[in-house]
């Protein structure tokens, strides 16, 4: 089984919930663990925080789903953004990229449709098992 939801919206911070409700709803559908779908929505939470997407186009989420895995695509993402998931300097508190690797299993920057994105993917080793036996 293989899914592919997209939802594009307004980088106005009113519209994050829907952005949340949409992780959140795809999550309880597939029923995953209550931890599991936290950890997705704070990764994207934290990412739509930082203000990590170009300014003056919307937000498009990409959620791809599998058996035994998300994926979470953000984009267009800015540039600096790379730096950030990059950024050692803990100084000012946890990072981005240091967040962002607690959550998900895989962080990734890509390049496509003339801009950056930011691919996350978050295994669900229990629903993993369950398929392989």
């Amino acid at each position: 089984m293989s899914d592919r939801i997209s939802l594009t919206f307004p980088q106005d911070e009113s519209y994050h919930g829907v952005a949340r409700l949409v992780v959140g709803g795809l999550a309880a559908r597939l029923s995953f663990s209550f931890e599991y779908l936290e950890d997705l929505q704070l990764a994207l939470d934290s990412l739509l925080a930082n203000g990590a997407y170009q300014a003056g186009s919307d937000v498009t989420l990409e959620l791809l789903v599998e058996e035994d895995c998300v994926e979470m695509c953000v984009g267009p993402v800015t540039p600096a953004l790379r730096t950030d998931l990059e950024r050692l300097d803990e100084s000012e508190g946890v990072g981005l990229g240091r967040l962002l690797e607690t959550l998900v299993e895989s962080v990734e920057i890509e390049s496509r449709d003339g801009g950056e994105w930011l691919r996350l993917a978050k295994r669900n080793p229990v629903r993993g098992v369950a398929a392989s036996t």
